[in-house]
């Protein structure tokens, strides 16, 4: 009986320490209303492992409103390049159901309306250490991957523990076992995504995003 006790005891443990801490997972991307992230970004040669750009952006979520019926979060992403112009500017408005967050539409300056698209996953339930997905986006395959949930990162903004570590790959479908591009995620709960690192091999091009502040 002892020995049964112990084996369920170590179970549990490890079963624990293979889900996304316990946090709630709506904590690893917030939607609430007013909330602001600003980000860094640095961009590297990857032969000469040197910087060679730096630009930064911001995300806000405004307030719900309703698309075809459903109740959506609109994201503003603002680029800037250099960092005092703006390039570009873009919204997505964000749709969180039972199978977890998913962009629902997006709509750029150029576009009157948001236009309406493919189910595509920011996140996916469970948030579990080796739980994956594939999708497709604007004709790439995309493939995620939890590859942690009890992370620790760094950044401008500080030290975040017990982040979701997510690995996604880009494939042409053309060539389905070429990764045309490597992106890893780390989202920290209560503050959502507070780094991302993007790397181009064709490109030869590595860009780091990282968390300057946010406001709740």
């Amino acid at each position: 009986m002892k020995k049964m006790l112990l084996f369920l005891t170590i179970f549990c443990i490890l079963a624990l320490s293979l889900t996304a801490g316990a946090a709630d997972p709506e904590s690893y991307f917030p939607l609430k209303e007013g909330m602001v992230w600003e980000f860094q970004h640095k961009y590297y040669d990857l032969k000469a492992k040197k910087e060679i750009g730096t630009a930064k952006s911001i995300k806000k979520n405004l307030a719900l409103v309703q698309l075809q019926g459903i109740m959506v979060t609109p994201q503003r992403f603002s680029f800037y390049q250099p960092e005092n112009v703006l390039k570009q500017e873009g919204t997505s408005f964000i749709f969180k159901d039972a199978t977890g967050f998913h962009v629902f539409a997006r709509q750029s300056n150029k576009d009157k309306e948001p236009i309406i698209q493919e189910k595509y996953y920011v996140l996916k339930f469970p948030l579990t250490k080796g739980a994956s997905w594939q999708q497709k986006a604007e004709g790439i395959m995309v493939h995620d991957t939890i590859e942690g949930v009890n992370a620790e990162v760094k950044t401008p903004a500080g030290t975040f523990s017990n982040c979701l570590m997510i690995k996604k790959l880009y494939f042409d479908p053309k060539d389905p076992k070429t990764a045309q591009q490597e992106v890893h995620l780390w989202f920290a709960p209560e503050v959502g995504n507070v780094k991302v690192v993007t790397r181009h091999p064709q490109r030869n091009v590595e860009i780091v995003q990282e968390l300057v502040s946010f406001k709740k």
